[in-house]
């Protein structure tokens, strides 16, 4: 039976909160009519709760930002090592902050080409994309480092501190005098925009044992998504991730396609970020938009499968306290809405996310 585990943080809405679920949405009120529908637990505050969108327990693969990162960049390091995510960031006088925009692919090997110069015996640089890269020291230890989007980064103020402190400074140090003369960096500033200026190791972690799913479940499977994080955490429990950039961003996500590709394999997991990046915004008009996307793009055609095939389409949903979910293959005596209004009946199963992700992902 081929399976397909949609799971769309930020769909669903508080009790009494704007609903972009009680529009006409031909598919998902079909499959809500002919499958089940039930709640979703709270998510439980994690470091890596990605893992719950694998089915896997809370307990396992909690990691930090680095080894996700390293991971992801396809790197194995030694077992005894730190790894780090480095982002490619502006420095403004005292100030270290994320660019509005991100290098072209021309700027960004100019960039690249220059930072390898600050490999060291213990430090080695993993190349990533944009303002996303890797660092790994080839030791154990204890830091302090602080994330980009920390508000008032400052640089005297949130350099690295603990076990190879010196040597992280001094790549933070060397970053900022070898990228600072580049040409580019001196267009960019004639131009008005923040120049790619310096290298900022944070998120410093040491990889952890990840169940292999495959195993687990005796079967491959192709995770879909937008996250570095979530392709990093899908390579250490054995499956695989694909494309990216074929997911598509927000209000560019490309269901279409993501039916057209699940619809050729027997388990696929999609996560779909644009609804909770929209509800956070608040931008309630493009999330009602996006819904209509998700519906007509990515629903109706795993609907259509699954009457045809008797596939099974599962939608889970969590919110910040409670979601929903559905499932197409269990038919339920009570038949309830997917939207708010389910959330506020009583008596309706509650299930937790991994234990949702992991029956739907079951054969």
């Amino acid at each position: 039976m081929r399976r397909t585990v949609v799971i769309a943080p930020g769909l669903v809405g508080e009790v009494g909160g704007d609903s972009v679920l009680r529009q006409s949405l031909p598919s998902l009120q079909a499959l809500s009519e002919f499958g089940s529908v039930f709640k979703l637990d709270a998510m439980p505050e994690l470091e890596t709760p990605e893992s719950l969108y694998l089915g896997m327990r809370p307990q396992e693969a909690q990691m930090a930002q680095g080894p996700l990162t390293v991971s992801a960049l396809g790197a194995d390091p030694p077992d005894r090592s730190t790894h780090f995510h480095l982002s490619l960031l502006s420095l403004d006088g005292e100030t270290v902050s994320k660019p509005a925009y991100v290098p072209s692919p021309d700027e960004e090997q100019s960039l690249w080409t220059v930072a390898k110069r600050l490999d060291t015996r213990s430090l080695t640089l993993l190349q990533g994309e944009r303002l996303d890269h890797a660092l790994v020291w080839e030791g154990l230890g204890d830091f302090l480092t602080w994330s980009p989007e920390r508000q008032g980064l400052l640089l005297s103020e949130h350099l690295p501190q603990g076990d190879a402190e010196n040597a992280l400074r001094r790549l933070i140090d060397d970053s900022v005098n070898l990228l600072g003369g580049l040409e580019i960096n001196e267009k960019r500033l004639d131009e008005g925009l923040p120049p790619f200026n310096i290298l900022w190791p944070w998120g410093h972690g040491r990889r952890v044992s990840v169940p292999n799913l495959a195993l687990r479940r005796g079967e491959p499977a192709v995770v879909e998504s937008g996250s570095l994080r979530l392709q990093g955490l899908t390579r250490l429990a054995g499956y695989s991730h694909g494309d990216r950039a074929s997911v598509g961003r927000g209000m560019k996500t490309r269901f279409a396609d993501l039916a057209k590709r699940c619809l050729g394999r027997s388990l696929s997991f999609v996560v779909i970020e644009g609804a909770f990046e929209l509800r956070e915004l608040g931008h309630m008009e493009e999330l009602e938009w996006l819904a209509r996307e998700l519906d007509r793009g990515l629903l109706t055609p795993l609907l259509e499968d699954s009457i045809k095939l008797k596939s099974r389409v599962s939608l889970l949903a969590p919110g910040e306290s409670v979601g929903l979910g559905l499932r197409s293959d269990v038919r339920s005596e009570r038949q309830l809405p997917f939207d708010e209004r389910t959330l506020e009946e009583k008596g309706v199963l509650v299930r937790s996310l991994s234990v949702a992700v992991d029956e739907a992902a079951g054969s």
